[in-house]
């Protein structure tokens, strides 16, 4: 059989030299698979952005003119961009939910007996934690209550990155409201002292009273940003809300994304932040493979913020290498709890079987990723199954099946390839392929997964390794492939057995 060529005709009789480039062999390797990151949330009216449409954020600084400073949205980017400048980052904002209410808190400052009355004695400072950002006010001797109010008002509102404004009552005590509308709002925190050493000034009263952020209501719903998405590839979505609602639609969409007709795949990233029965109740309430829900408690940033952390640093590892584990990797922008908050490892060992992923801290508090799992922990009967455990795995399979289609479709579909049974007397430049041929190709790339580690035992793999033309469509091959996905180091056990 002749050389086929694509745009030289054989009936030219034009003298001359014509040359054609064909690029179907010119992928030796692989392909690079930049992810792209999408964040959904709401934005507050200072912002300029319209709901529902898609925005780059290519810059530091974006979100808060695009969402307003403080709300949801600029603050799960502005975390996301501190652990993460380089993936590509978009987001869309949602419409508050109808009917919603702010949250909000109030804190009654204690003013010691002193001999002028119910005034400092002394002058210092006062430390407050609002939302992980330390807001410290001068406190001068003589203050009454009211007059701490009012400069610790003028401070935070000073600050148009907190989430949260500040008033005053006629009762002398401080109010506080969140910026956003809605639930998550519930989430934000107030405190005094939180870093070691520190204590109030002469005269101001320990027994502070702080009445927490509650009485937010309303969810949004991120239904409303598939249409915007609607064709086009996340590889990680985060999104702030642990409703059921909210978690059955971004479970419903990326299981969707995941089938083979859709092929876009993606992973949810979440965050919980609750007593260990709350976050266990919450984790055992799902079972998708596609969605992670950070567990954590009495953090004083908010849930959406360590989300966003934990998707940006797995972005950037798993984009690299999707099979390396994530474990140990360093969240920044987000504030630990204090030591006595903090799980127990015998809890975080329970929270992993529930579905809940774990976090961990280094000698200094930092906090480290421990075991990015899934929610997913049981099959359609109902019995344990941790196939899809590690988010590793699905990130693996995911580069596995992108690089797949790639090599492919390069080779054979895009060029018009011509389909023949195997012994067919394929000529070099003909435009014919075999089942063999195809068997070949796909030994050569899987080999190559082999060499950059995400697969293991390829002579397995090619013993196992099915290439055959379906028997009812005579366009079509059908193969299957059994790779053996190469595993996370995660745990050293050993014993001494000692002689004395």
């Amino acid at each position: 059989m002749p050389v086929s060529f694509n745009n030289i005709p054989d009936t030219i009789r034009t003298p001359g030299a014509y040359v054609e480039v064909d690029n179907s062999r010119a992928l030796k390797g692989l392909l690079a698979n930049p992810y792209k990151v999408l964040l959904i949330g709401q934005k507050v009216s200072e912002g300029s952005a319209e709901n529902e449409v898609l925005y780059a954020l290519t810059s530091d600084g974006l979100a808060d003119g695009y969402f307003g400073p403080g709300s949801i949205l600029a603050r799960m980017a502005n975390i996301f961009k501190e652990n993460n400048p380089n993936t590509e980052l978009y987001a869309v904002s949602i419409s508050d939910p109808a009917g919603g209410v702010a949250a909000s808190a109030t804190v009654q400052f204690s003013i010691a007996l002193s001999a002028t009355g119910f005034s400092l004695s002394g002058t210092g400072p006062v430390n407050m934690m609002l939302n992980g950002k330390q807001i410290q006010e001068t406190l001068y001797s003589g203050w009454s209550a009211t007059d701490i109010n009012s400069a610790v008002a003028s401070t935070i509102n000073a600050d148009s990155t907190l989430p949260m404004y500040a008033s005053t009552n006629a009762t002398s005590a401080l109010n506080l409201i969140a910026v956003q509308i809605g639930a998550q709002g519930n989430y934000l925190d107030f405190r005094f002292n939180y870093y070691d050493g520190q204590s109030h000034p002469t005269g101001f009263g320990d027994s502070a009273k702080i009445t927490a952020f509650a009485s937010g209501t309303g969810d949004p719903d991120i239904g409303a940003a598939w249409a915007v998405i609607d064709g086009q590839q996340f590889h990680h979505i985060i999104q702030p809300y642990v409703d059921a609602g909210n978690l059955k639609e971004i479970e419903d969409e990326l299981s969707d994304r995941f089938l083979p007709l859709e092929d876009l795949w993606g992973h949810g990233f979440a965050c919980v932040r609750g007593a260990l029965a709350s976050c266990t109740t919450l984790g055992n309430s799902r079972n998708s493979p596609h969605n992670t829900i950070l567990g954590l408690y009495d953090s004083p940033s908010a849930p959406e913020e360590w989300a966003a952390a934990l998707g940006a640093v797995a972005a950037s590892k798993l984009n690299n290498d999707p099979a390396r584990p994530l474990q140990f990797l360093e969240l920044k922008g987000v504030m630990p709890p204090p030591k006595s908050s903090r799980f127990s490892r015998a809890e975080r060992d329970i929270l992993l079987y529930d579905g809940i992923a774990t976090v961990t801290y280094d000698s200094v508090g930092n906090p480290l990723i421990e075991r990015c799992i899934t929610t997913y922990q049981k099959n359609a009967l109902g019995i344990p199954d941790p196939s899809y455990l590690d988010v590793e795995t699905l990130a693996t399979l995911a580069e596995i099946r992108y690089q797949f289609k790639a090599r492919m479709i390069s080779r054979f579909i895009i060029p018009r390839f011509k389909l023949a049974d195997d012994g067919f007397p394929v000529t070099p430049g003909s435009y014919v392929v075999t089942p063999k041929t195809i068997r070949q190709e796909i030994i050569a790339l899987f080999t190559l997964l082999r060499d950059i580690g995400l697969i293991e035992n390829l002579d397995d793999f090619i013993d196992n390794l099915i290439v055959e033309r379906d028997t009812s469509d005579v366009n079509r091959v059908n193969t299957l492939l059994p790779p053996d996905l190469i595993n996370q180091f995660r745990v050293l056990a050993g014993i001494i057995q000692f002689i004395l």
